[in-house]
């Protein structure tokens, strides 16, 4: 009778317990980085370019409500990434797009500044599902 009880009891435990987004699943994440730079001289515009977004840092919030990334890499040389081994749940990437604001004087360039500003995108993935983010493009202005 205690074996049974006990047996009936392991088993509700394990069946009550709800896996939660994060690593140790067989799930994955695949995308791509494209930079878009565009160059200022004397405050003109001169040019803009589009590049893979080789070595770029990209993040991985798991779960929902989070403020804080749970895990970073760096992308392949073709700009590709791909985070390995998650649950199921719904995941947020990011990257950081560098924006340039100019400043009012204009010839010397002395008030000009930069901000980071989060280029980011939502997916949800299922249990041994492969999920496509498609392409991230961040900013970078100089």
């Amino acid at each position: 009778m205690k074996k049974i009880f006990f047996g009936i009891a392991i088993i509700a435990a394990i069946s009550s317990c709800k896996k939660v987004e994060g690593d140790g699943g067989r799930a994955s994440i695949t995308g791509n980085v494209l930079v878009s730079e565009t160059l200022y001289i004397n405050g003109q515009e001169v040019d803009t370019v589009t590049y893979s977004g080789a070595k770029e840092d990209i993040y991985i919030v798991y779960g929902e409500g989070n403020t804080m990334y749970n895990d970073k890499i760096e992308a392949s040389y073709d700009g590709s990434f791909k985070f390995e081994f998650l649950q199921p749940g719904t995941y947020t990437i990011f990257g950081y797009s560098e924006i340039l604001h100019k400043g009012n004087n204009i010839p010397n360039n002395d008030d000009d500044y930069k901000t980071l500003e989060v280029v980011s995108k939502t997916i949800t993935i299922s249990k041994k599902e492969q999920g496509d983010l498609g392409t991230i493009t961040l900013l970078k202005n100089w």
